[in-house]
């Protein structure tokens, strides 16, 4: 404890209007005059110099005798003035004219007493905020003051607030109605500020230095080096990384750009692949030890689509004998599990090797193998100051270049088959509109796929891509595509027809066809950046990045008039044609077919009518691929059914996309995958209450509820003909309806059991709002593309009826 200094006084703040408050405190003061305080002036809005203590009562004696006997060899002896007014403002008047430069006045203990009816519905959020702009103040009128966790005090009523949250500027107290609780409280509260701050060797009054960190100047320097300053910052905090956590915050509060939370690790994975995803904005993810495994499957999702950002773990030096929360010990090493993964990592035990390892970390971030694990001990991550280091210059990156085969293929775009159909993978909408405008000159028909949902979107510029057919993947494939590579049934021949494959590896998810099938049946042409991921069944395989492929070809594009024209026929015949029977027939419960026809229906005048924009997330399940077959999209969309095809994930990153996405969000998430993962709304609101509400955008988010998991429910019963079990069901409990503002949004939760298209049109279009809205469905087999085997059904528009006779030929082979 340090010795305190007589020539300083210390001024304590009691904001109220309650002049009994007032005397609780005051007799507080006077009662200690002889065991702490030199002198005691007081300067507020009542006289109490002449107060008589009351009888102390028994939780004020013990909190006295402890205060006492802690006080009694110190010899510390303060001169305190005491300011009181009814608010801060008033107390900051006072406080300035006090510091007139004769003696330094230190701002200590502020009790505030806001249990005043003029204060009640003041959130923790508005205390927060009025409380840094008072110490701001006083900050800039150079008058000294704590501002420490010990150092404000606010007392409130009892009244029910909507939401708890920790303050982050102040000790939250309820006022108690017994005055003895009061004045132990009081008491307490002043002990605690004079143990931990005045006396406290390690605070120094007015000290509010920002938080620095080698490792996070260093990363916050070469991210901005590498992406003009688009990069996200998130994390889940814990012991060893808070200090670094508070270092990157001030980094982030400098580039003015939000810190994104979560309920977990795992969500901040999935946030940080769908900012990669859809805006190749880098992430830096920092967690505590022990918590390595924490992604869950997504963390091999990050590594496959190369995203690029660090991820700092806390870890033990190995020396220690089985340290708490290490995953480096004597039975186990998580850097083989990293290793095994094909996740690049650097181990950083010694201060010493701190800029080594970070510039290890950077050539590794430039190497383009996804995010960089940065393991690092508690002494590393403290380290306060490094030597000046420019970043490393980026890697100059060969891009591959096949003339010979970009040749290929511009030739049979100009010259090939009446039937040509491109899937692409990721893409900048750069190159989705550079792509829609090859597409509509060369009469390429364009599909997506429900691992990058809308990376053609269906609209572009709130018209039609006349060149859009819908959804080619093992689920969810649209009967245009259908039409388009069949015909009476059958696959068209493979010299009528050739697919192309822009900037992805054709892995098994992203056609209903087999390897072999694909090998033997049709065309193929692929344009890819890495030889590894070229297909073993790719006819045409062009080495270039898709956006400089397309640039190549739209060089050299020259269609025959002739030949678009047959195109162009081919596309329309595909296009013509009714949906299945469920997606016209009402019902309740409604069938997914039927409400997303609907939904569809509605997005689609509101896009072309109104110029509505969004973005879309879809999870795993059969409701999901519903939504990215039957629903428009305006812009690329991300999908849970990436990579590992992990329930929950798109649920998760909503949490990241409701802060960076530039529209509104519509997130698609089954019952099966809500129940999965943790409830988001807190963290949503959490992040609206540090980053801002963004009222000029809604986030909502249907919740698909047929109590089962539909999509193994439909493979037992569709292709096996098995009926259901109980592995596939789920309980829903009925949620409750409510409408109120939190944190700056409009929180709005509905159930819907009928499409009400001017309700849904209503809850979309309004601002500042989040919506949850539980759509309760009926379970089906039918339609949607969930398997080839859907398209023989009674239902379809396209395929000859079964006779009699063959039902009647059935039923004797079953005798």
């Amino acid at each position: 404890m340090k010795a305190l200094d007589m020539d300083v006084s210390v001024n304590i703040i009691v904001i109220t209007r309650n002049s009994e408050f007032f005397r609780a405190g005051a007799s507080v003061i006077l009662d200690f005059r002889d065991d702490l305080f030199e002198t005691i002036t007081i300067d507020s809005d009542w006289d109490i110099l002449a107060l008589t203590p009351s009888a102390p009562g028994p939780h004020y004696s013990a909190a006295r005798d402890r205060a006492v006997r802690f006080l009694s060899g110190s010899g510390d002896r303060i001169s305190l003035h005491v300011v009181q007014s009814q608010s801060l403002s008033g107390a900051l008047t006072k406080l300035m004219a006090r510091s007139d430069g004769s003696n330094v006045h230190h701002t200590g203990m502020a009790y505030i007493d806001y249990s005043d009816p003029y204060h009640f519905g003041r959130s923790i959020a508005e205390i927060d905020q009025d409380l840094q702009e008072f110490y701001g103040a006083l900050h800039r009128a150079q008058v000294p003051a704590f501002e420490t966790p010990s150092s404000t005090a606010v007392f409130q009523s009892a009244e029910m607030h909507p939401y708890q949250v920790h303050p982050m500027n102040f000790i939250r107290c309820v006022l108690p109605s017994d005055s003895d609780v009061l004045r132990a409280q009081l008491l307490t509260l002043w002990m605690d500020f004079y143990q931990l701050s005045l006396a406290n060797r390690h605070i120094k009054c007015g000290d509010k230095g920002r938080p620095t960190s080698a490792m996070a100047s260093c990363l916050a320097k070469f991210l901005d080096s590498r992406t003009e300053g688009r990069w996200v910052l998130q994390y889940y905090t814990g012991s060893l990384v808070s200090s670094l956590i508070s270092a990157f915050e001030d980094q982030a509060e400098i580039r003015n750009f939000p810190v994104l939370r979560g309920p977990s690790e795992h969500a901040l994975a999935c946030g940080a692949m769908a900012n990669w995803q859809l805006y190749e904005m880098p992430s830096v993810t920092i967690i505590t030890s022990g918590m390595v495994d924490e992604f869950r499957g997504t963390l091999a999702n990050l590594r496959e689509t190369r995203a690029c950002g660090f991820v700092i773990c806390a870890e033990q030096k190995p020396a220690l004998w089985y340290a708490f929360q290490s995953t480096i010990n004597p039975e186990s090493d998580s850097r083989d599990v990293l290793h095994a993964r094909g996740v690049p990592f650097v181990y950083i035990d010694d201060p010493a090797n701190l800029q080594a390892g970070m510039n290890q970390a950077m050539q590794l971030y430039d190497a383009n193998r996804g995010p960089v694990f940065i393991l690092a001990t508690q002494s590393v991550m403290n380290v306060v100051e490094a030597p000046e280091n420019l970043p490393p210059p980026a890697l100059v990156r060969n891009e591959p270049v096949n003339n010979d085969t970009i040749l290929h293929l511009a030739e049979l775009i100009n010259n090939g088959p009446d039937r040509l159909l491109l899937q692409p993978g990721q893409l900048h909408s750069e190159s989705a509109r550079l792509l829609a405008s090859i597409a509509e000159r060369a009469g390429i028909a364009l599909v997506d796929s429900i691992i990058h949902p809308g990376a053609i979107p269906t609209h572009l510029n709130g018209r039609p891509c006349p060149n859009h057919l819908g959804t080619l993947s093992v689920y969810g494939f649209s009967d245009a595509v259908y039409r388009f590579l069949h015909r009476d049934g059958q696959i068209a021949p493979k010299t009528e027809q050739t697919l192309i494959f822009l900037g992805d590896k054709v892995s098994q998810v992203v056609t209903p066809f087999t390897e072999n099938k694909l090998h033997r049946k049709f065309h193929i042409a692929q344009v890819v950046s890495e030889h590894a991921l070229v297909a073993p069944f790719a006819d045409i395989s062009v080495l270039m990045q898709p956006h400089a492929a397309l640039k190549e070809l739209e060089e050299r594009l020259d269609v025959k008039p002739e030949l678009l024209a047959r195109r162009r026929d081919t596309l329309t015949a595909a296009l013509k044609g009714q949906e299945d029977l469920s997606r016209c027939v009402p019902s309740l419960p409604m069938t997914p077919n039927f409400f997303f026809g609907a939904l569809g229906q509605l997005l689609t005048e509101m896009i072309e009518a109104e110029g509505y924009d969004f973005t879309s997330l879809f999870d795993v399940g059969r409701c999901g691929v519903s939504a990215i077959r039957n629903l428009p999209k305006t812009r690329a969309g991300f999908s849970g059914w990436y990579g590992r095809a992990l329930m929950g994930d798109a649920h998760l990153a909503t949490l990241a996309l409701a802060e960076t996405c530039p529209t509104d969000l519509l997130s698609f998430i089954g019952d099966g995958a809500f129940a999965l993962v943790p409830d988001i709304l807190p963290s949503l609101l959490e992040n609206a209450l540090s980053n801002g509400a963004r009222r000029n955008r809604s986030v909502t988010t249907f919740v698909l509820c047929n109590s089962g998991l539909s999509a193994i429910n439909s493979y037992q019963e569709r292709i096996l003909f098995n009926r259901t079990s109980r592995q596939m069901r789920i309980l829903n409990l009925s949620p409750e309806e409510s409408a109120g503002n939190l944190c700056g949004y409009e929180v709005v939760k509905r159930t819907i059991n009928v499409f009400d298209k001017a309700e849904i049109r209503k809850a979309l279009k309004m601002r500042g709002r989040i919506n949850i809205f539980h759509v309760n469905l009926a379970h089906n087999n039918e339609g949607d593309g969930m398997s080839l085997a859907h398209v023989r059904g009674w239902q379809q528009d396209q395929l000859p009826r079964f006779g009699a006779r063959r039902v009647s030929q059935t039923i004797k082979e079953r005798t």
